[in-house]
C-alpha cells in the first residue's frame, strides 16, 4: 500500500525579515534533514508519494529531495502558478524562481479550486486540502515532515496549523527543528 509524505514548511526568509525563521544560510543543512528522513521513510515503507505545496524554502527543498531519491510528488497551489509565485516564490530571487519552474514542468501540478463557502482562508484550504488526499487511504498510512521552529506562521495556514491537524488526526509528525540546525 502507498504512504504518503505530505511536507509542510517554512519559506526561506525574506532579507528584511525582522525576527529569522529559516536564513539562507540553513539551506543545505535543512535540505540534508528532509533527506535522511525520506530515506528513512523509504526503508519503512515500500511505496511512497510527495505530497507539498511550492514556496521558496522547505517545500522546493522537498520536492527537490524526492526528485533526488525517486519518489513520486506531486504540488499543491493555492493560486494558479504565475498568481502563486508573486507571493510564495519570486521575493527570495530568480534562483527559487528557477527552481519552481523546474519542478512545475516535471510534477504533477494541482491548484486549489475557488470555493466561497467557508471561513478558511485559501492557504488553510490547502493545507486540508493536502491533508484530506494524503489521508485517503488512513492515517497510519501517512507521515507528516515539517520544518518548523514551533511558533505561530506570519498569518493562518502555515506550518503550525498543518502539524496541529496532523496531530489532531493521529498520524505521525517528524519535525525538524529550524532553530536547532547551525
Amino acid at each position: 500500500m502507498k504512504h504518503f509524505i505530505l511536507f509542510t514548511g517554512h519559506m526561506i526568509d525574506a532579507k528584511d525579515r525582522p525576527q529569522p525563521r529559516f536564513p539562507v544560510h540553513k539551506e543545505e543543512a535543512v535540505k540534508k534533514e528532509i533527506v535522511d528522513l525520506l530515506l528513512q521513510q523509504k526503508e519503512k515503507f515500500s511505496s511512497l508519494e510527495g505530497i507539498a505545496s511550492g514556496a521558496c524554502g522547505s517545500d522546493i527543498l522537498f520536492h527537490e529531495a524526492c526528485i533526488q531519491l525517486k519518489i513520486p510528488a506531486e504540488i499543491y497551489l493555492a493560486y494558479p502558478a504565475v498568481e502563486f509565485k508573486k507571493g510564495s516564490v519570486s521575493f527570495a530571487g530568480e534562483n527559487w524562481d528557477n527552481r519552481f519552474d523546474k519542478l512545475a514542468a516535471i510534477l504533477p501540478v494541482h491548484v486549489l479550486a475557488e470555493n466561497k463557502n467557508t471561513d478558511l482562508n485559501v492557504y488553510e484550504q490547502t493545507n486540508e486540502w493536502m491533508l484530506h488526499n494524503a489521508l485517503e487511504p488512513g492515517g497510519n498510512n501517512m507521515t507528516l515532515i515539517a520544518v518548523w521552529d514551533g511558533s505561530g506562521g506570519d498569518g493562518k495556514g502555515g506550518t503550525a496549523h498543518m502539524v496541529k491537524m496532523v496531530k489532531e488526526k493521529g498520524a505521525e509528525v517528524k519535525i525538524i527543528d529550524v532553530k536547532k540546525i547551525e
